[in-house]
């Protein structure tokens, strides 16, 4: 998989954001994606770590498109739960100093955790409980645990456009 594959973090909204809303996701087909997060709502510092961090993992093939149509991330959560990806506020003393985001990961899900006072709880419950679920949850990007699952089918990573959303 290409290294410029990956989801980019960035601090700021765009105009064409919804009132009220901390959190813009647009996907792209090819495994791209554009994640706007409130400027009062995180600091510069977890932006950095988290493009850090998924430049890694998409651009390795740890996690992985699942490309249906345009516009998907704005539709409401479908509710399939297929896996499971948190935000959590973490004390700075039990992270490593110079980390201000550490993934945390095991088949079937990922807990960020995120230097407490470096994103709001605002940001974070937007995150877990609309956008997460989304992504996640709804199987849109999954992980691929490759090294344990050698002998599994691969989920087809572009879908059709009349093909269901679940394989």
């Amino acid at each position: 998989m290409s290294e410029y594959y990956s989801a980019i973090y960035h601090r700021g909204l765009p105009s064409h954001c919804p009132p009220g809303q901390l959190v813009l996701v647009e996907d792209h087909d090819g495994a791209w994606a554009d994640i706007f997060l409130h400027h009062d709502h995180v600091r510069p510092e977890v932006v950095w770590d988290f493009n850090w961090l998924t430049r890694h993992q998409i651009g390795n093939g740890l996690w992985q498109q699942r490309w249906t149509h345009p516009g998907r991330m704005q539709e409401p959560i479908e509710g399939h739960n297929i896996a499971q990806s948190t935000w959590e506020l973490y004390p700075a003393h039990k992270l490593p100093r110079d980390r201000f985001v550490l993934p945390v990961e095991h088949q079937g899900s990922c807990a960020w955790l995120i230097r407490k006072h470096f994103c709001t709880t605002a940001l974070r419950d937007e995150m877990n409980n609309r956008v997460l679920k989304r992504i996640a949850g709804d199987a849109l990007w999954i992980q691929y645990w490759y090294r344990y699952q050698a002998s599994a089918p691969r989920l087809p990573l572009r879908l059709p456009p009349a093909a269901p959303a679940l394989v």
